[in-house]
């Protein structure tokens, strides 16, 4: 039988499982000009070797269901397939390949591995993108690091014996009550989203269609070890300072833009994994909002000590898993889901994610060369990542420590192009950052 009469005639793959509540949410709430994809990327110097890297992404890859597997509908609802496709990799891609494009995922991997030529022939971009509703930014960092255990011809990380996604992340104590009176308290308080700014300055250049939708800065250790430093002293994390510095970044530019500040809220993605937990990856985390009004932020210090009192509470009641209390019931509703995201309302005025050090999550086993990963005879130089976008959303932040080293990775929608936007975001939030390391 010809090949194509066979693809013509073989059975549709079978239904693994219903999504859950948040990966549906992240299916539906992805639309082309704003596609909930998130990057992680990998500053590479050595001789890179592509048919290693293509095999260390196919084995990665074998290890992790939803990397492989498509979304079909049945009916109102979206479901997994048995996985039967296989992550690409666009080695130096050029323009026609499409290295941003949202995935497909009625077709096609909701992962993809990029690399782009560097400064030199040994200097690399090793970029990973991901559909959020294949899983979240602590597992690809954990797909990242099976990626580069193979690579080096290493074990990957075994998975742990941990609870189950899910299984204890809804609140006993939570009663319809309780949600009614939150949902209220969320929506009267009306964040402002970044205003829009027009025209250019300074040097930066239009970003092309090899670039990707971010910009990275990173600070020396020194600043870094002085922002630790600037943190302990104040009894916070540096978690804080970096929201803090985004929160009052985000006052100054409505300030400067639209010539009042207007509330500002933050969405943080919070972990909901039990210590130790690895597995498969997918989507295991719920969402913090933390609202301030002009006034709140007009302190520095006082805003950081608030932040760290809210952020201590979040993590010891779990209250990020009431996202998801509240999400089910919607999600029970046919169409309210993909309604809801479509409404023209500010749910927040940024997200600003800090998952720590991304070489203790990869674990990829590889030695180090002055405090860096060195796989293969490669050393990854610095490691950051970005979450994704939303129409009113207009800037994502990523902090990782990585070395030593402290980097911000940007993606605004708020200026011309986004690396200009993100430029300007970071301009605002650099001294704010400066002055917590005094």
């Amino acid at each position: 039988m010809h090949s194509t009469e066979a693809v013509r005639h073989r059975a549709p793959p079978a239904i693994s499982r219903l999504l859950d509540p948040l990966e549906h949410l992240m299916l539906v709430d992805s639309r082309p000009d704003h596609p909930l994809c998130f990057f992680l990327e990998c500053d590479v110097e050595g001789p890179l070797d592509e048919g290693r890297m293509r095999a260390a992404l196919l084995a990665a890859a074998a290890r992790h269901p939803l990397v492989r597997s498509r979304i079909a509908w049945r009916g109102w609802r979206p479901h997994w397939l048995e996985p039967d496709v296989a992550p690409p990799l666009l080695w130096h891609p050029d323009a026609a390949d499409e290295p941003w494009r949202s995935p497909d995922l009625s077709a096609e991997s909701g992962v993809r591995l990029v690399v782009l030529s560097g400064v030199s022939p040994d200097r690399h971009r090793v970029i990973l993108m991901v559909q959020h509703a294949v899983c979240d930014g602590l597992a690809a960092l954990e797909l990242l690091g099976d990626i580069w255990a193979g690579y080096a011809g290493l074990e990957p990380a075994p998975f742990s014996t941990g609870r189950r996604p899910g299984a204890t992340i809804a609140s006993p104590a939570t009663t319809a009550a309780d949600m009614r009176r939150d949902a209220l308290a969320f929506s009267r308080f009306r964040p402002r989203p970044l205003a829009p700014v027009h025209g250019t300055h300074g040097a930066t250049p239009v970003a092309g269609p090899l670039e990707p939708p971010y910009l990275t800065r990173t600070f020396a250790r020194d600043l870094a070890a002085r922002l630790r430093r600037g943190a302990t002293r104040r009894g916070i994390a540096l978690n804080d300072v970096v929201v803090t510095a985004a929160m009052r970044a985000a006052i100054e530019w409505n300030e400067r833009a639209a010539g009042e500040a207007g509330n500002v809220r933050i969405n943080v993605p919070v972990s909901l994994r039990a210590p130790g937990t690895r597995q498969p990856a997918c989507n295991v985390l719920g969402y913090a909002f933390l609202d301030r009004t002009p006034e709140a932020c007009r302190d520095p210090e006082g805003l950081a000590q608030s932040i760290a009192t809210a952020t201590r509470w979040i993590l010891e009641t779990h209250a990020a898993a009431e996202f998801l209390v509240g999400l089910r019931p919607v999600d029970r509703v046919p169409g309210l889901l993909r309604l809801l995201t479509r409404a023209p309302v500010c749910h927040a005025t940024g997200v600003v994610s800090c998952p720590g050090d991304p070489s203790r999550r990869m674990r990829a086993g590889a030695p180090k060369i002055d405090g860096c990963d060195a796989p293969g005879g490669v050393v990854i130089r610095d490691i950051t990542g970005v979450p994704p976008l939303r129409p009113r959303t207009r800037v994502a932040i990523g902090a990782t420590t990585y070395a030593g080293a402290l980097a911000l990775c940007c993606t605004c929608s708020a200026g011309p192009n986004p690396h200009e936007a993100a430029r300007r975001f970071l301009d605002l939030m650099q001294p704010e950052l400066e002055a917590f390391a005094q």
